[in-house]
């Protein structure tokens, strides 16, 4: 890195990008980095002290302060000083999806219905920021998920969890020794029809360091005007979709360009997993490292891999969990996982399930960093498919199988139905070099993996379109 690019970083790391956020109500973004950095090398002993103050700090607020957790407390009989380790925290019901749509208004400090009905009022897409929001008198914002599992959920925020996934996203990339207010390009959620005015745009991109760019509903055309600005712009990481980050590559590789002027040094995928193939993709392209963020619009950054690929959980502000009611339970080892946002906050989320299979253990990673891991992270509940000899296909296998050269170079996009226990619909939009040798490759490799009796049929698209979150789905399960 030149001399005028370490300056241009502690400008933008260092001064306006946490003053502006501060605007927001962003609040205390570079203190809380400076804490993570210190934080991550904690032994786990430490660690899990931490979460219990913050826990017991939780439970204690949220009893008083909260309409829907009062009541839940109460008819399980529970009182804030039963809650004594963070073990104890199995005696509080996990907290469903529908529950949080059926009941968000409870969910709120009852201190703050009046700022949120302002939010509900507020013409604000969701999420938006309120401009100088810390000296206003209502200060949440209205926001939802991606809507990817069903109906969206809505939820309120202040900007403090806002605040806090920037501050890890900044320790996540300082594992690859990238500082704060690198350039950054980032494929949001959102088409190039909807993008944000051109002032807010340039404000991003001065203030912030960062190049916005669309991220749903790709055309060709839309990834040749995404290359001449990545171009222009040189940024040191690459952050979005992963879907769209996958799909750049691929425009990349397929028209021949090539983007090492750029000077990529990290590329990061959000809002659903990096797959095997998609990784694949990306590092033979831009030939730098491939990290992944794990998270959720409602609970924030809860995990990040790191240089070694591993998955490490973001401990100190989240407690994650394996639900081990043996009716949920994949197997003895794997379940769904449970999250709880362990800093207070005008919505918190106490053992929320998030849909995903995996478990957490304790590190041992090579990086040193004692933070707890992920492991066994299957992806969500319906992606997991158990054919009638016990055997679990996890879309990660999906991904592996698509990536073999005579694979990979003959189908441009693949989407896996699963419509009973012995029927496997594969929906493919065909590559360049695809010919009928392509499906027999494919059936022999997929014979190796399943019982004699799985039957799988083969049906040929022109294209397979996103979801409304901007989502390629994988995996489609219609057996549920």
């Amino acid at each position: 890195m030149t001399t005028a690019e370490k300056a241009e970083s502690y400008l933008v790391g260092r001064i306006a990008f946490p003053l502006t956020n501060f605007i927001f109500n962003r609040r205390k973004i570079l203190s809380c980095y400076d804490d993570l950095c210190h934080t991550q090398w904690y032994e786990p002993e430490c660690i899990r002290d931490i979460q219990l103050q913050k826990m017991r700090r939780l439970i204690t607020y949220a009893y008083e302060h909260i309409p829907f957790y009062r009541s839940r407390f109460q008819a399980e009989g529970l009182l804030p000083g039963d809650i004594n380790s963070l073990e104890d925290i199995t005696k509080i019901p996990p907290l469903s999806r529908q529950e949080v749509i059926d009941n968000r208004y409870a969910m709120v400090d009852s201190a703050l219905t009046n700022a949120v009905a302002a939010a509900d009022r507020s013409k604000r897409g969701p999420g938006e920021p309120i401009p100088f929001a810390p000296f206003r008198r209502h200060r949440l914002v209205r926001n939802t998920s991606s809507g990817s599992t069903g109906a969206p959920t809505v939820f309120y925020e202040d900007g403090s969890r806002t605040a806090l996934n920037w501050a890890l996203e900044m320790r996540l990339k300082s594992w690859f020794d990238i500082q704060p207010g690198a350039r950054e390009a980032r494929m949001v959620r959102l088409s190039t029809e909807y993008m944000p005015a051109s002032r807010t745009i340039r404000l991003r991109n001065r203030l912030w360091n960062q190049l916005i760019l669309p991220g749903m509903n790709l055309t060709d055309a839309d990834y040749a005007d995404c290359v001449q600005k990545l171009d222009n712009f040189r940024p040191k990481v690459l952050w979005g979709i992963t879907s769209a980050l996958a799909g750049l590559a691929e425009y990349i590789r397929r028209k021949g360009i090539d983007p090492s002027p750029w000077g990529v040094r990290l590329i990061t995928g959000w809002a659903a997993p990096v797959y095997d193939h998609e990784r694949k993709a990306l590092q033979e392209v831009f030939s730098c490292p491939v990290s992944n963020i794990y998270s959720a619009r409602e609970v924030g950054h809860l995990a990040g891999q790191c240089s070694h690929g591993t998955y490490h959980i973001n401990q100190e502000h989240t407690l994650v969990e394996r639900d081990e009611d043996p009716a949920g339970a994949v197997d003895r080892e794997r379940g769904e996982l449970l999250v709880t946002t362990l800093d207070i906050s005008p919505m918190p989320f106490i053992r929320y399930r998030m849909g995903d299979i995996g478990r957490t253990a304790e590190s041992r990673c090579g990086c040193g960093r004692k933070l707890q891991v992920l492991q066994d992270f299957l992806g969500r509940t319906g992606e997991v498919f158990r054919t009638r000899d016990g055997r679990m296909i996890s879309p990660n296998f999906w991904g592996r199988t698509f990536m073999s050269t005579a694979l990979s170079d003959a189908i441009k996009r693949f989407q896996v139905v699963y419509v009973r226990d012995n029927l496997i619909r594969i929906r493919i939009v065909k590559g360049e070099v695809y010919s009928d040798a392509t499906e027999s490759v494919l059936r022999e490799e997929l014979k190796k993996n399943f019982p004699l009796d799985m039957i799988f049929t083969f049906a040929y698209v022109q294209e397979i379109k996103p979801q409304v979150s901007g989502k390629y789905q994988m995996v489609v399960n219609e057996i549920r």
